[in-house]
């Protein structure tokens, strides 16, 4: 073998011109020389390299999406009529819920999701979202349950502010602290995430670090570190929120003996009727429920009862909502505002972005009420409702929707069913209600709800998956 390779083929390499050494080789003519050459190289293994340059190996240990639920995907989300982005994000919340992971030969067919959602899709996704990126400049990627104190800085901004806002109310001290040691090498996006995920939990041992950020880099962290600040129990510097707050509501006394307040509200002359609620929820949400009510002497259930007018409602309603306190949630929309959801219609869902999604469903329970709905009530609030509520409503409240007024008209009038309604209602459909909702949507023009049906159809397949 040494002689084929050794004297052999460099002359056939070379061209042979003055024959082969078939004697050195120990064969006896050409051809048999040529057959033997060319086992040799067949099974001749090549030289290893001195160095490799390869990367790091994705470990992804979550189960792939069966066939018969990966099959509703691609259709879902390729198709000439593809889902909508509102479908397209319950698809992928419910896949990090189930703790599922896209097929490795789909994520180039579902390049567009996997870019918007590479950090909660996992390590496979996020890598490959990333295959164009400089080495020095991508993110690593950590589930949330693997995470702990020693590598939590080293996860995408997203998981990194769910770790520490867990942490916070466990343990509101270390949360803190590790913030701390961290917040030098964080980007101011994710300086913003990690100072919201300390809302939770404030006391008056923040109080030197959000005061050390009053220099800081970026503006949107120092305005935060400002709102923060104010609300830390005891505060008694000066507070523009409040006093912003306080210089539009007008206090009235009555009564000898047991003296009643009145609140009313006083408008800026400069707020139109479609900016009012954008003006109260920029006005009255950094303040606090608590602190409003001790400025006012009163406690919050008295302050409420003490509003005249639906506007000041509202803006308690607003600030209820911003600090969890769903008790006083409820008292205003049972006794109080009739139609609690109508200020919410001119708002963005971001209102609930740290609401879990048990909490999202009590909330939304209590504020869209469909059996209060009336024939004026607009049918886009089937819409806005699934915005907010983000994740599938209780079975109560969906029964609710599935008989009120707005989503009854569809059937009995043949109308046309618009696309956002049947993907909203799909969102909310909880899962025992499926069957329903599917064959309510069958009787609709497939181009109207045929992605809502596949959408439920998914949903069914994912949530058999075992995992």
């Amino acid at each position: 073998m040494s002689s084929l390779t050794n004297v052999i083929v460099p002359r056939l390499l070379s061209g042979a011109k003055d024959g082969l050494p078939l004697d050195a080789a120990g064969v006896g003519d050409a051809l048999q020389a040529l057959a033997l050459v060319g086992q040799a190289m067949r099974f001749e293994r090549p030289l290893s390299p001195e160095q490799f340059d390869a990367g790091n190996a994705v470990v992804d240990h979550a189960t792939i999406v069966p066939d018969a639920a990966r099959k509703l995907l691609l259709r879902l989300l390729t198709a000439k009529n593809q889902a909508s982005s509102r479908l397209t994000a319950a698809i992928v919340r419910k896949l990090t819920e189930r703790r599922l992971r896209l097929h490795p030969f789909d994520l180039p067919k579902l390049e567009t999701m996997v870019r918007a959602y590479a950090e909660h899709l996992g390590a496979e996704a996020l890598a490959f979202s990333q295959r164009e990126v400089p080495v020095t400049q991508q993110q690593n990627y950590f589930s949330p349950d693997s995470l702990n104190d020693n590598n939590w800085m080293y996860a995408t901004p997203a998981v990194k502010a769910g770790y520490i806002q867990e942490r916070r109310k466990s343990d509101p001290e270390a949360a803190r602290g590790l913030v701390t040691t961290a917040w030098q090498a964080e980007s101011a996006e994710s300086r913003v995430r990690l100072l919201e995920a300390l809302r939770e939990n404030l006391s008056e041992a923040d109080a030197p670090f959000l005061k050390g950020l009053d220099k800081d880099r970026a503006p949107r962290v120092r305005d935060l570190a400002a709102r923060l600040l104010v609300r830390l129990p005891g505060f008694e510097g000066d507070d523009p929120p409040l006093r912003a707050a306080l210089e539009r509501i007008k206090v009235t006394t009555s009564g000898i003996l047991f003296k009643k307040k009145s609140l009313t509200l006083e408008l800026p002359a400069t707020v139109r009727e479609n900016t009012v609620m954008a003006w109260l929820n920029e006005t009255f949400v950094p303040v606090g429920l608590d602190k409003l009510a001790n400025a006012l002497s009163l406690s919050v259930e008295a302050m409420v009862a003490a509003a005249k007018q639906d506007e000041l409602l509202v803006a308690f309603l607003l600030m209820a909502t911003q600090d969890k306190r769903l008790d006083i949630v409820k008292l205003i929309s049972d006794g109080h505002l009739h139609a609690s959801w109508e200020p919410f219609m001119r708002l963005e869902a971001d209102l609930l972005a740290k609401y879990p999604p048990e909490m999202r469903q009590v909330w939304a329970a209590y504020i869209f009420r469909p059996d209060r709905w009336t024939n004026d009530t607009a049918r886009w609030i089937i819409g806005q409702m699934a915005r907010f509520l983000g994740v599938e409503a209780t079975q109560a409240l969906f029964s609710d929707l599935l008989r009120s007024k707005q989503w009854q008209s569809f059937g009995n009038e043949k109308t046309y069913l618009d696309t956002d309604i049947a993907d909203s209602m799909a969102i909310m459909c909880p899962a025992p209600m499926r069957s329903l909702l599917r064959t309510q949507l069958a009787a609709f023009d497939p181009a109207q709800c045929g992605n809502a049906i596949l959408f439920l159809d998914l949903m069914d397949k994912l949530e058999t998956t075992d995992v």
